[in-house]
C-alpha cells in the first residue's frame, strides 16, 4: 500500500526559469540512470529477494526513489516556468515572460535553446530539442523514451545488488554533472541533496552485497577446476601482485589445455 504525503521530501526552489536547464534535468526523470529506473528496479527485485532484511531495504530505497522522482519533476517544471513562478513575471523581460507564461512555456524553445547552446551553455544542450511543450514525459535529455530494458532484475541476489550499487553510482555522477552545468542555486541545493542520498544508498547496497555473499557462502556450490586461478593475460602488469585473489590463486598465462 502506498500513501502520498503532499509535501516534497526536500524543498525545491528554483530561482530562475531556464528551458535548457530543464532539458538537462530530464535525464534523471526518464533516463537510463534516473529515478524512475531506480524505483522500478528495486521494486521489481524485492519480490524475489529471499532475505527479509534485504527485501525491506529494497522497498525502503525504492519508495525513496519515488520521492526523488517527484522532486526532479518539480524541478523541471519550475525550470520550464511553471505557475508557481508567476509572482516573478513582472521582474522578467518580455522574452522571458513569453517563455515562462503557463501554456506557452516552451513554444519557442528550439530557437531559444539553440541560442543558449551557441553562446552560454554546454554543447550537450542540443539534447533539449525534444522540449516542444510544457508537459513532462518519461524521456531522457535527448528525447529517448523510458523503457523497461533499463531495469536489471535476474535470479541472483548478488548480481541484482551489484546492479543496484552501479545504478546509484551512475546516478550520483549524473547529479554531479548537473550541479556543474546548471547554475541555478535552488536547483543546486536539490542536486546536492540527491548526490548525498545516492552516496548513502551506495553504502547500503555495499553492505547488502556483503550480507548476500555471506548467505550464498552457506550454500553448497559446485565449482570447477578453474575457479581459483588468476588468468594473467595482460603480461607485465600489476594486478596479480596487488589483488588478494590473485596472490592466493594459481597464476595462469594460458591457453587452457583441453581435457583428454
Amino acid at each position: 500500500m502506498y500513501i502520498h504525503k503532499k509535501e516534497l521530501l526536500f524543498p525545491v526552489q528554483v530561482k530562475s526559469p531556464n528551458p535548457a536547464h530543464a532539458a538537462a534535468v530530464l535525464e534523471q526523470f526518464g533516463g537510463a540512470n534516473g529515478e524512475l529506473k531506480a524505483c522500478l528496479q528495486y521494486f521489481a527485485q524485492s519480490f524475489s529477494t529471499p532475505d527479509p532484511a534485504i527485501r525491506d531495504l529494497l522497498m525502503d530505497i525504492s519508495t525513496e526513489e519515488i520521492s526523488h522522482l517527484e522532486m526532479v519533476g518539480e524541478c523541471i517544471t519550475q525550470l520550464m516556468g511553471g505557475p508557481d513562478k508567476e509572482q516573478k513575471m513582472e521582474e522578467m523581460g518580455a522574452d522571458e515572460r513569453k517563455m515562462s507564461g503557463e501554456g506557452n512555456i516552451l513554444s519557442d524553445a528550439k530557437s531559444h535553446i539553440n541560442n543558449m547552446m551557441h553562446f552560454n551553455f554546454n554543447s550537450t544542450v542540443q539534447k533539449s530539442m525534444i522540449l516542444d511543450g510544457h508537459g513532462l514525459d518519461f524521456v531522457d535529455s535527448s528525447g529517448t523514451p523510458f523503457t523497461g530494458n533499463f531495469i536489471n532484475n535476474v535470479g541472483d541476489l548478488v548480481a541484482n545488488l551489484q546492479s543496484d550499487l552501479a545504478a546509484e553510482l551512475r546516478a550520483k555522477k549524473v547529479y554531479e554533472e548537473l550541479y556543474r552545468h546548471v547554475d541555478d542555486p535552488g536547483a543546486r541545493e536539490m542536486f546536492q541533496f540527491l548526490i548525498d542520498r545516492e552516496a548513502a544508498h551506495a553504502t547500503l547496497f555495499e553492505e547488502a552485497i556483503m550480507r548476500a555473499k555471506e548467505l550464498e557462502n552457506k550454500k553448497a556450490h559446485q565449482t570447477g577446476d578453474h575457479v581459483n586461478m588468476y588468468f594473467d593475460l595482460s603480461l607485465g602488469g600489476l594486478a596479480k601482485n596487488e589483488f588478494s585473489f590473485a596472490k592466493q590463486a594459481k597464476v595462469f598465462e594460458g591457453p587452457v589445455e583441453p581435457k583428454e
